[in-house]
């Protein structure tokens, strides 16, 4: 009985970012359409335009998730557009994401679903906000947010350097809520970096402190007998 052919026997395979994988991998193409079609626009001087979209299925070979690309090309503009669907990002959860307190956990499900849509503003502003919900979770009295930065270095929750990191993300949070600044990509990686360090702080302080209480103590050493 002959053998049916395989995707990976009969594909071509091409490069693509991965969500999954988090990174460019290689890609099965499994599935592509191409539609096409042109409108007159001006009949006496035989002006017309035409159109060419491509639709295309790829499935990661390592991971076998499975995105929607589409290519948009024009005669006036004659350049090419490509969107994936979902939107490609650059970020995932953290290994650790379930281990987080409920307050984190529901955020940051936010904060990845704005970076799915590609809405940069909204993940910025929700990274601002799991830095409310540290200070509250730290502080009892939950000061003023430039208060309460100071109070966590003096109960040396974070260094100075760490709060001066803290403050150049806050920073942007504020810009994209209040100034209608949209940052780039790195931009929103690079506080996305500094937010997760801080949560992660907080969850393996957590972990510290159930370890030491179900530590059990050292005995005694027994005295030498004389």
């Amino acid at each position: 009985m002959d053998r049916q052919p395989t995707t990976s026997d009969t594909s071509e395979v091409v490069r693509a970012h991965c969500n999954s994988c988090g990174q460019e991998t290689k890609h099965y193409v499994v599935f592509e359409k191409r539609q096409n079609d042109s409108a007159v626009i001006d009949p006496h001087r035989g002006y017309s335009i035409s159109w060419v979209t491509t639709y295309t299925m790829l499935e990661c070979r390592g991971c076998e998730e499975v995105c929607l690309k589409q290519a948009s090309w024009n005669s006036e503009e004659e350049t090419t557009a490509v969107v994936y669907y979902p939107p490609r990002v650059a970020r995932r959860q953290p290994a650790w994401y379930d281990e987080l307190h409920s307050d984190y956990q529901s955020l940051l499900a936010e904060i990845y679903t704005a970076l799915y849509a590609d809405s940069k503003r909204l993940a910025m502003m929700g990274l601002r906000a799991v830095i409310d919900v540290f200070i509250v979770r730290k502080l009892e009295d939950s000061p003023h947010f430039e208060e309460g930065l100071k109070e966590l270095v003096s109960q040396n929750y974070i260094t100075t350097r760490s709060k001066e990191i803290i403050e150049a993300a806050v920073n942007a949070g504020h810009a994209s809520a209040h100034r209608n600044h949209n940052p780039t990509s790195e931009q929103l990686n690079a506080v996305i970096a500094i937010v997760e360090n801080l949560i992660q702080f907080d969850l393996l302080t957590e972990s510290a402190d159930t370890l030491r209480k179900t530590t059990p103590p050292r005995p005694p050493r027994k005295k030498k007998k004389e």
